[in-house]
């Protein structure tokens, strides 16, 4: 799971997404029916932090493939200074309709010879190891594509969740523009105390400063995040 973990890595500490990528490599190593189940579940999990984060709801009754879908179509795919963003879209979202035929085939696997899902006989066909390396390596390079590409749209335009390491540049502006915070002999940053006290004017201030920064203000020129794109499947 080299790519999900490198991913997870550029973000915030997200345990809950550690922990199954550590289960799905640890089933690789044991009992590697449960990869078919914990793969699936890896992805959805992926795609209700990146939903979640731009504040997109999701209902209950989406199953894999709807998670997946909703969240490709509102990912800013491309860079914002890209020269021919038409041409380039159209390019990635064939790929893009790859992943959600991968997320199919991962929901057919877990359903047949997962283990941990819905139970079965314990008689019944399985499949090999490599199958399961093969459910896992689909899942780590969905993972692995959403979640970077979700993470630079993020520290351009922020979200409905807003993580304070994702904005290192905003919060050094602000501490030099800010008297230090004196508090029981210790010297807070102004950033980080405006952040943890009131993170909804944290958020104005630093989309005002981002704003100024681009000279337009208006999001990501291909789609901000939370904005469907219009183009995209």
């Amino acid at each position: 799971m080299v790519g999900a973990r490198s991913a997870m890595l550029d973000g915030p500490f997200n345990e809950a997404i550690e922990q199954l990528i550590n289960a799905i490599e640890d089933a690789l190593a044991g009992a590697f029916d449960f990869a078919f189940d914990l793969s699936k579940t890896l992805v959805e999990s992926v795609c209700k932090t990146v939903l979640a984060d731009i504040g997109q709801p999701v209902a209950s009754k989406w199953d894999a493939p709807k998670l997946l879908r909703e969240t490709t179509s509102r990912l800013a795919l491309l860079p914002r200074d890209h020269p021919d963003p038409a041409k380039a879209r159209d390019s990635v979202e064939k790929p893009i309709r790859g992943l959600l035929q991968t997320i199919q085939g991962l929901c057919e696997l877990r359903n047949q010879y997962g283990m941990a899902s819905h139970g079965r006989d314990g008689f019944s066909a399985r499949l090999d190891l490599r199958h399961a390396t093969l459910a896992a390596q689909a899942a780590d390079t969905v993972v692995s594509f959403l979640y970077r590409t979700h993470r630079d749209a993020l520290m351009q335009t922020p979200g409905t969740r807003v993580y304070y390491e994702d904005h290192a540049d905003f919060n050094d502006v602000f501490d030099r523009d800010s008297e230090p915070i004196q508090l029981g002999g210790v010297e807070l940053q102004p950033s980080r105390v405006l952040f943890y006290g009131d993170r909804e004017a944290y958020k104005a201030v630093l989309i005002e400063h981002l704003a100024e920064q681009s000279g337009a203000g208006d999001g990501i020129a291909n789609g901000a995040p939370g904005e469907p794109d219009s183009e995209a499947e």
